[in-house]
């Protein structure tokens, strides 16, 4: 895709995040702006963000990672587990947090290593390595929660900057901001989307395609861990099964961001606003009291409904500018007769 094209679709995306705040401001008579409203929106952007950082990077280089939530989840159960073993002391807040970012790591080698080297569809491997994360967590805990691990980690993850910035959420903005920086600034970034636009290509040319997607998923694992860390510590509980919609949401997310499924598409300034005009559906039909089946009916037809939208501008069916172009060509026509 073109670069000022790519552009172009994050700014319409900007346009209907913002009217979706502003219809939302006026469906709740204006508590949608309230101090309250906006700090817990932002308490709940964090882990579902950071996880759809993770399916963009893997979308980019071509391939999905199905497996991103039960990586976040063990890694969680990990870190809650030596916390824990530790009564919750500084030095056990910072390995517990060491520790699931190492497993987050692990479980990113393994489906890189899958991927990459044994050559098994991304789709096949993740789904598989789901399952066998997932196993992993339930054995670790026993099928049970691992609950009051840490209390200051908890008091952190749910504290806020002069009462206004959720802690999480600076987080969340940071890691954002190294995401867009790997892209945008390092060879590594770059190979991303080589890889992704054409692997043939850049299997035959001095990039090495193994060893880009085999980090790449240690990078997506690594983000998982941080989602888990920060999912489990704001509840100061850990559980196998956590977050089973977030995958979905996730994909869903980068699709709305302007991810391509074919791959070397995708800019974390579009997840980003994803992110946030998904939250603002959800903040606002939670004002208003509307059930949770009709906001998950609601958002998904809306989601729908953009992606239709972004397909017939991109083949200019609706473009304003090639209508008024029809439209004075057909009134030269008929004056010229």
């Amino acid at each position: 895709m073109n670069k000022s094209i790519e552009d172009r679709k994050i700014l319409r995306l900007f346009i209907i995040s913002f009217m979706v705040m502003l219809v939302m401001g006026v469906l709740t008579n204006m508590n949608f702006f309230s101090l309250r409203n906006w700090n817990s929106m932002l308490s709940m952007i964090p882990e579902l963000g950071i996880l759809s950082l993770g399916i963009m990077l893997a979308m980019i280089v071509g391939g999905i990672d199905l497996s991103l939530v039960s990586i976040a989840n063990v890694s969680g159960l990990v870190s809650a587990g030596i916390m824990l073993s530790h009564d919750g002391s500084p030095m056990g807040m910072v390995l517990g947090i060491l520790a699931g970012i190492l497993v987050g790591a692990a479980c990113g080698f393994t489906n890189g290593f899958l991927v990459a080297y044994v050559g098994i569809h991304p789709i096949v491997a993740t789904l598989g390595t789901y399952q066998l994360f997932r196993g992993i967590g339930v054995v670790f805990s026993k099928g049970y929660a691992i609950v009051n691990f840490s209390p200051s980690l908890t008091e952190f993850s749910n504290g806020s900057i002069f009462g206004l910035i959720p802690n999480i959420f600076i987080i969340f903005i940071l890691i954002g901001i190294v995401v867009s920086f790997i892209l945008r600034k390092t060879i590594f970034g770059q190979n991303l989307y080589y890889v992704g636009e054409n692997s043939k290509a850049s299997f035959y040319s001095t990039i090495n395609t193994k060893a880009v997607i085999l980090k790449v998923f240690i990078l997506i694992g690594i983000l998982g861990a941080i989602a888990g860390i920060i999912m489990t510590s704001k509840t100061n509980s850990a559980k196998a099964d956590y977050g089973g919609s977030y995958t979905l949401q996730a994909i869903l997310i980068c699709l709305l961001g302007g991810v391509s499924w074919a791959g070397g598409i995708g800019k974390t300034s579009g997840v980003l606003l994803a992110v946030f005009t998904l939250q603002f559906l959800n903040s606002g039909f939670g004002l208003l009291r509307f059930s949770n089946f009709f906001g998950v009916f609601f958002t998904g037809l809306f989601l729908i409904l953009v992606m239709i939208y972004y397909y017939f501008v991109e083949k200019e069916t609706f473009s304003p500018m090639k209508i008024l172009k029809k439209y004075k060509e057909s009134s030269h026509e008929k004056n010229t007769q």
